[in-house]
């Protein structure tokens, strides 16, 4: 076998990445071996801060019916972070199967040589300590753009324009850990067009939106068509879901979470991920005397200039979630089977014995297990909770009954 690993969010499945499943299959196409491509694909929450559009088991069965063979969970505690994070927490699963040969992501660069090259230089003593006094000099900036303006100022404009892409980020960071690692695994970069990485944005907005699906949606002027951007597999999947209402908004829990952050004082808050002590001042300041008393206001009002949007989605979900920094002190230790073929069977089957994570397919084998997971209890109240943000929770079971999507 040559297994190739993906780290995807899937959210939705979209034309890009149907791309990347060809390009790997048309790169290993005169290997002699055995393809097999995997995925690492973040549970309820994703790496924006917010709830996955759809289930991690919907998406992953779209995944599945569109050529990947097996999809292993990144639990939400990990998925809702930094990049930095995320990525390490992603490598580290897919380092620990002990049966990957490549890890394959894309960028706006797709120049392997010039990615880790910088991934390299971020790593180095010089930079980390050079970037410790740049952040303490400058804390109105936030921490990507501090890393930028300090690359620019060692290695050049020129060099430092490879931080601009948020996947060309991403895809550092997974060169990063794949060092810190000290991983055999071998990385692979395809380069993406613009129209890859704007359509997963496009499509949520449109879904937020609802209209007739195949009516254009206009921004900037130029047509939007759902099944444009979607491969017919996932278009007809997801079409399914986006009419019987099985897909999420994270405003429709907006009175939970406001209600649930002002039972909370400053010293709490300020245990959570990714959270400050003046963040937690802030927050507190937000909902007593700024009229925040819905999720989108809140986001709008916590976010500033050293804080995108992003960050601040992602500290409210933690605080709402009660994912603390202790959680984050180590790596996940566990992944869950969420989808697989045949061939993702096989391949399972081939590493159960040698994995160096437990690889999870019946979530009550955790449950009644002795010795407690705290990590795996607490993404089991986040897939619960995410139901209540389903706009159609019918049918909906609890997330201790759930079984791997299996394509036969």
């Amino acid at each position: 076998m040559t297994v190739v690993a993906i780290i995807a969010e899937y959210n939705p499945f979209h034309s890009g990445h149907l791309y990347q499943i060809r390009k790997i299959r048309e790169i290993f196409q005169d290997s002699g071996s055995d393809l097999v491509i995997i995925s690492i694909m973040s549970g309820s929450l994703v790496q924006r801060g917010e709830l996955a559009l759809f289930s991690k088991y919907d998406r992953a069965k779209t995944a599945v019916e569109s050529g990947i063979d097996l999809i292993l969970e990144l639990p939400s505690v990990y998925s809702n972070s930094p990049a930095n994070i995320f990525a390490f927490s992603a490598v580290n699963i897919i380092n620990k199967l002990s049966g990957v040969d490549y890890i394959c992501f894309g960028s706006e660069s797709g120049d392997i040589n010039i990615l880790d090259s910088a991934a390299g230089k971020i790593m180095s003593p010089e930079f980390e300590q050079k970037l410790t006094e740049t952040i303490k000099a400058n804390k109105n900036k936030g921490y990507a753009k501090n890393i930028y303006d300090l690359f620019g100022k060692l290695y050049g404009e020129e060099k430092a324009a490879v931080l601009n892409g948020s996947n060309n980020i991403l895809a550092i960071e997974y060169l990063k850990a794949l060092k810190k690692l000290d991983s055999k695994i071998k990385p692979l970069a395809i380069k993406r067009t613009g129209a890859d990485f704007k359509s997963a944005g496009y499509i949520r907005e449109f879904i937020a939106n609802p209209r007739p699906t195949d009516t254009p949606f206009t921004e900037g002027g130029s047509g939007f068509v759902l099944k444009d951007f979607i491969p017919e597999e996932a278009y007809k999947l997801s079409l399914e879901l986006i009419n019987s209402g099985k897909f999420t908004q994270t405003r429709n829990l907006s009175c939970a979470i406001i209600s649930h952050l002002n039972r909370l004082e400053v010293p709490e808050i300020a245990g959570i991920a990714d959270v400050s002590a003046g963040d937690a001042y802030k927050i507190k300041r937000l909902l007593g005397f700024g009229n925040c008393f819905d999720y989108d206001t809140l986001v709008k009002n916590l976010a500033a200039k050293h804080i995108s949007r992003s960050s601040a989605r992602r500290m409210i979900l933690n605080i709402f979630f009660g994912i603390t920094k202790e959680m984050r002190l180590t790596p996940p230790d566990f992944t869950a089977v969420l989808a697989l073929n045949q061939k993702g069977g096989r391949f399972l089957n081939k590493i159960k014995k040698t994995a160096n994570i437990k690889i999870i397919t019946k979530p009550s084998v955790m449950i009644n297990d002795n010795n407690k997971n705290i990590i795996y209890e607490k993404n089991l109240f986040i897939d619960n909770t995410f139901k209540l943000a389903l706009f159609n929770k019918d049918g909906e079971t609890g997330e201790i009954r759930r079984k791997p999507y299996r394509l036969i």
